[in-house]
């Protein structure tokens, strides 16, 4: 079995956290504090449906939007009826 496949999740160039926000104490804010405030080097991107923008950086409203395509994406959105 090849794992060349695995380098975009084990060193990504890029990450996008979908569910990005900045709402104290939901999992979209702690993964977005975490990705930004970790020392990743490459490009973040942030999705929220609402878009504008958060901890500092534009947030797109459709991962469609993104510039490019990311290496890696978290997501971090409630699940249906939460």
């Amino acid at each position: 079995m090849s794992i060349r496949n695995l380098d975009a999740l084990f060193h990504p160039k890029s990450v996008a956290v979908v569910g990005a926000t900045e709402r104290a104490g939901s999992i979209g804010a702690a993964v977005t504090r975490n990705v930004v405030g970790g020392g990743f080097a490459g490009p973040i991107h942030l999705v929220n449906l609402k878009g504008g923008t958060i901890a500092g950086r534009k947030a797109v409203r459709r991962a469609r939007e993104l510039p490019a395509p990311a290496d890696l994406a978290v997501i971090a959105t409630p699940a249906p009826g939460n």
